[in-house]
């Protein structure tokens, strides 16, 4: 009975030890898994710090990247900037040099025209003592001219070159060997003659018909009839060269006069 007893209590003890071990066991089993969770939770905190740390580094080096970019921005306008000064400084020496010929040129002007005005008086009194060879041509191209000189909307380097390009007319004529038709009065009777110009060395005329034939007087400023026998055929002949009607190689005797000191040649 005792022994029962005994045995029962020692079972007991038994159980209870082991039921204690097994309490201890839980205890320590759920001790780990919230070490464990810890861990865990510990460790996704520390990812996503680190994704954020990542996230900040690229941001980082982007700024960077963009605060380099900017800088050489900002070189380069400086260089633009200097070059962009020097430019300018330039322009605003142009301007003020721009600005000191247009008052040169003003000042030309002045003087400009006043001698525009003397060299065309001057070539209308050229003409009116030149051997009148087309005269009516000639007089009518130095109207034209005297009308640009009072026009306002001709400026003046225009007038200088048209009053230029009549004196190289004017010039132009003196080496001018050529034959035209007008009429003129000869004996009194207006004819149809044909008129041949020796530069400015002679001018000369016949009828068409041939049977009168004349030279212009340098000294009486009159045209004269000179002799048939001597001079009707090389005035013919003459007057057939310069329409190119007759052999440019001939010798020929014509009434030219001449030049004495003075004479317009």
């Amino acid at each position: 009975m005792i022994k029962n007893r005994l045995r029962t209590i020692l079972l007991s003890a038994i159980v209870a030890t082991g039921t204690l071990s097994l309490g201890s066991l839980a205890i320590g089993q759920t001790l780990l898994s919230d070490v464990l969770n810890e861990g865990i939770s510990a460790n996704q905190i520390a990812q996503q710090s680190q994704a954020r740390v990542n996230i900040i580094v690229d941001d980082t080096d982007k700024i960077i990247t963009e605060y380099k970019s900017i800088l050489k921005t900002v070189d380069g306008l400086r260089v633009y900037n200097a070059q962009m000064d020097r430019s300018i400084e330039r322009q605003l020496q142009a301007m003020e040099e721009l600005t000191e010929n247009i008052k040169n040129v003003t000042d030309i002007k002045r003087q400009v025209e006043p001698l525009l005005v003397r060299m065309v008086d001057g070539l209308e009194q050229f003409i009116k003592n030149d051997i009148p060879f087309q005269l009516e041509t000639r007089l009518a191209g130095l109207d034209r001219v005297k009308d640009l000189m009072t026009d306002p909307d001709v400026d003046a380097s225009e007038r200088f070159r048209t009053v230029f390009e009549l004196y190289q007319i004017e010039s132009d004529y003196g080496g001018v060997f050529q034959s035209y038709q007008q009429t003129m009065e000869v004996d009194g009777i207006e004819r149809f003659v044909d008129m041949l110009m020796v530069g400015r060395v002679a001018l000369l005329y016949q009828t068409t018909d041939g049977l009168v034939s004349g030279a212009y007087n340098k000294d009486t400023r009159e045209f004269e009839i000179v002799d048939q026998g001597t001079y009707q055929r090389s005035i013919n002949t003459a007057i057939r060269m310069a329409n190119a009607k007759a052999p440019q190689n001939t010798l020929l005797l014509l009434p030219i006069a001449a030049p004495s000191q003075g004479s317009v040649q």
